[in-house]
């Protein structure tokens, strides 16, 4: 079996929106207004007074959703996905088989406090996240 690929045949666009939609999503559900206490205590990370985000709490979630979004793209162009469920299925696959596992294995250090919980509120994340960019990349390219 012979999978085809062209990083030629990419939609660059498509890929920058969805890594970009992706991105957006994963950052407020990190956040103090949504699960971020909970990941905070998942951690053991307790929050200075005056402590503040810095750009590389930006700059490299973004390169990594990028990063996902490029890879998301090459796996639906070798699957040649066709419709709107094949393109739900591979992020769901993708998001739920990899990265929620791997946010699962990565929790489980010894400066984690909780890293069921850490795991759950992350790979959630991801698997959601993941899913959504599938289906942006597939509705645009």
């Amino acid at each position: 079996m012979m999978l085809e690929f062209s990083i030629h045949s990419i939609n660059w666009l498509a890929v920058l929106v969805a890594s970009f939609a992706y991105f957006m999503f994963t950052g407020p559900w990190h956040s103090q207004f949504v699960f971020g206490k909970k990941w905070d205590e998942a951690l053991g990370f307790e929050r200075p007074e005056n402590w503040k985000v810095t750009p590389i709490y930006y700059i490299v979630p973004f390169l990594g959703s990028l990063g996902v979004g490029i890879t998301v793209a090459i796996f639906s162009q070798l699957l040649a996905v066709q419709n709107l469920s094949e393109a739900l299925s591979l992020g769901l696959i993708l998001g739920l088989g990899l990265a929620t596992s791997l946010t699962f294995i990565n929790a489980v250090t010894p400066t984690v406090k909780r890293p069921i919980l850490l795991g759950l509120i992350t790979g959630t994340a991801h698997a959601i996240g993941i899913s959504l960019l599938s289906v942006i990349l597939f509705a645009i390219g």
